[in-house]
């Protein structure tokens, strides 16, 4: 005994139409990514930047997140390359990780906003009267040499 055919009920023909649009739809949105990819950039670590990178990561001077993303990388579940390139950045611990890097953007775009010059934003130590929003003016640590140290200038290094 033999059932109905289904291939001509006209619902199951709609699916199968519809089917086949998101079909065609996924591969031009592939082909889009793949051109878009083709063209962007590829960031890369050098090996000195990585165990420039790593040797702060592991120090005690890093942030204990810092510290607890370097031992994963370690243990080989992600690279400092996947981060460059932009992967794991929906990861908690990554952004995390990062956090304090992302404050110094921010200030200076808040310098950039309010007037500074980018040469006076980027030398050692910024401009004296450099704010951040609701704090007056930052503090700037200075190195053994006394002079101010830059990476504190924008909220410590993008590693710390």
């Amino acid at each position: 005994m033999t059932g109905p055919d289904l291939t001509r009920d006209p619902r199951i023909a709609a699916a199968m139409a519809q089917l086949e649009q998101a079909e065609l739809g996924l591969d031009r949105t592939i082909s889009s990514a793949k051109q878009l990819d083709a063209t962007m950039a590829k960031s890369s670590l050098s090996p000195e930047d990585i165990e420039q990178i790593a040797e702060h990561a592991r120090s005690k001077d890093a942030p204990k997140e810092l510290r607890e993303l370097q031992a994963r990388i370690d243990k080989g579940d992600l690279s400092w390359n996947d981060i460059a390139a932009g992967r794991f950045l929906d990861d908690p611990q990554v952004r995390s990780a990062l956090a304090g890097g992302v404050e110094g953007m921010r200030q200076a775009y808040v310098m950039i906003q309010e007037g500074h010059e980018l040469d006076d934003i980027i030398e050692p130590g910024g401009p004296p009267s450099a704010t951040t929003p609701g704090s007056g003016s930052t503090s700037r640590p200075a190195n053994e040499d006394g002079d101010p140290d830059d990476d504190d200038y924008f909220g410590g290094s993008v590693m710390r």
